[in-house]
């Protein structure tokens, strides 16, 4: 599989959705955008990679387009600004958000797995 092809596939695809992410990630920063951003890679990744059978390639692509989304927007550190912590705790929080949000983006994939691949038929 090649991750770049499908990688720019999700992305494009993205972009089609017609959402405006610099507008949605600009301003106040609330965590349901970061929710509504993970689904919306999920339904791309599922409209590029059609094979039930590949969650986890679906999930480390949605990974990485997250990851792009992250680089563009900063999503990661506007979660951690939400969240104060102490000071001893603070280069801990990153980490713990990233992997956070794979967990989410696991789940995700997985339920929608679940609800679109139980609906297929068999052949």
């Amino acid at each position: 599989m090649n991750d770049n092809f499908y990688l720019d596939k999700i992305l494009a695809e993205m972009d089609s959705i017609g959402e405006d992410w610099n507008e949605l990630f600009s301003g106040q920063f609330h965590l349901k955008e970061v929710f509504d951003l993970v689904a919306s890679l999920v339904r791309a990744a599922e409209s590029v990679i059609t094979a039930p059978k590949m969650s986890e390639d679906k999930h480390r692509l949605v990974r990485e387009a997250f990851e792009h989304f992250d680089r563009k927007f900063h999503i990661i550190d506007r979660i951690d600004d939400l969240i104060p912590l102490p000071f001893f705790l603070e280069p801990f929080d990153g980490p713990f958000l990233r992997k956070l949000i794979d967990f989410l983006i696991g789940q995700a994939v997985s339920v929608f797995n679940q609800t679109i691949w139980a609906k297929a038929p068999v052949v």
